[in-house]
């Protein structure tokens, strides 16, 4: 009887072991990870896309809870330099193993990954980042653009994934801070509870109660300073990204510090 235990009690830790070593997120990259070719006006490019994976997998809660959030590191760490090899890929089964091989490959979009998916609950070596609220804010704001001024003398707004603040004024970035504050906006941009939209449609119209400038460009630059410094101090943006990271503060790799 002993030696039936002994024995029933090596398979399950083998068991156990060979479980762990599957459960690497490079090894789903395939179901999470796709590209296609399509055609837009004669014009061909690459469609890439982030999509919910099987139920069995042991990142399906944290990849299909956040797939907007895995879509910003994607779009924004990873290396795009040989995008123009893969358009001149025909067989489209070739294309996307040579893209996710690429991924494979990529180093500092795998050490952003490999971030976010070791951080469990029971992963007690796990040290997480430690941020402050203003430096939350601080990047948040970089998603509400002024892209532009209009020949009507109009500010062009825009929340968008590509055109925001982040490079022209952050010397390090911080993948996962940029890729919560990114979803958080989007998810309540139209929402009932925040409609981060009217916020951002109400700091707009403060913009013409100055006289930024008579040179365009300068008026430019100055509307973007005072966009970002008036969505600073907007409470409604603040309390959707608060709220959010208490729902959301057990699968991500930063702790916030609390005010």
């Amino acid at each position: 009887m002993k030696s039936a235990l002994f024995i029933l009690t090596i398979l399950c830790l083998n068991t156990t072991v060979f479980c762990q070593e599957k459960c690497e997120i490079t090894e789903v990259y395939a179901q999470i990870f796709t590209i296609t070719k399509e055609t837009f006006r004669d014009r061909e490019f690459l469609m890439k896309k982030v999509n919910p994976i099987d139920s069995s997998s042991c990142f399906s809660k944290l990849i299909n809870e956040n797939i907007r959030y895995i879509d910003y590191l994607r779009t924004h760490f990873t290396d795009n330099s040989k995008n123009e090899k893969l358009k001149a890929i025909k067989d489209s089964i070739k294309l996307q193993r040579t893209y996710i091989k690429h991924l494979k490959n990529d180093s500092v979009f795998n050490s952003v990954m490999q971030k976010l998916t070791k951080k469990t609950p029971n992963d007690k070596s796990f040290v997480a980042d430690t941020i402050s609220t203003d430096d939350l804010m601080n990047i948040a704001v970089k998603f509400f653009s002024i892209k532009g001024i209009t020949q009507e003398g109009y500010y062009e707004g825009k929340v968008c994934v590509g055109i925001n603040g982040i490079k022209l004024t952050e010397p390090i970035r911080q993948p996962h801070v940029e890729a919560f504050c990114f979803t958080t906006i989007l998810n309540h941009l139209n929402s009932e509870e925040y409609n981060l939209y009217n916020e951002f449609v109400n700091g707009i119209k403060a913009l013409y109660t100055l006289n930024l400038g008579i040179d365009a460009n300068q008026r430019l630059l100055r509307a973007q300073g005072a966009m970002f410094m008036y969505m600073r101090n907007n409470e409604i943006l603040k309390k959707a990204l608060l709220a959010t990271y208490r729902k959301k503060k057990d699968f991500l790799p930063f702790v916030l510090t609390l005010e």
